[in-house]
């Protein structure tokens, strides 16, 4: 059996998103809803269709990486292509909207960026690596 190493990871980002990113965490969810009934032994809930993400990935900023933003600030509103790798044959691509974003720096040196994303109207696409 092969497992999944986080130092097997990855993530492409979208034009405009420039940090040497080296974390990643996603939430796939999907709304529930409680249909308990009178007469009902307990709660009864049915799931939503509808598949949702949000997450974030997170890394060191690049201040020189080009003539865009660093943080992606100012970048279209409108989704983009995100790829979330988990292993080289293993991947969750979808159209993000990035959210927010925060970054931090401290004196002793750290600098951090923070970019926030959510699923943006598409069905995501799921590629998993069944050779190992």
């Amino acid at each position: 059996m092969t497992y999944a190493i986080g130092s097997d990871g990855s993530v492409t980002m979208p034009t405009g998103y420039k940090a040497q990113i080296n974390t990643w965490s996603a939430t796939l969810a999907r709304a529930t809803q409680v249909v308990t009934g009178f007469g009902d032994a307990g709660h009864q809930r049915r799931a939503s269709g509808v598949l949702d993400i949000t997450g974030s990935a997170g890394g060191v900023p690049e201040d020189n990486a080009s003539t865009t933003s660093a943080f992606g600030i100012g970048s279209s509103a409108a989704g983009a292509a995100l790829t979330l790798n988990i292993t080289s044959g293993t991947s969750l691509a979808f159209d993000a909207v990035f959210s927010s974003v925060a970054f931090s720096v401290t004196n002793d040196g750290d600098s951090t960026v923070t970019f926030n994303f959510e699923l943006n109207d598409t069905s995501p696409t799921l590629t998993w690596d069944e050779t190992a």
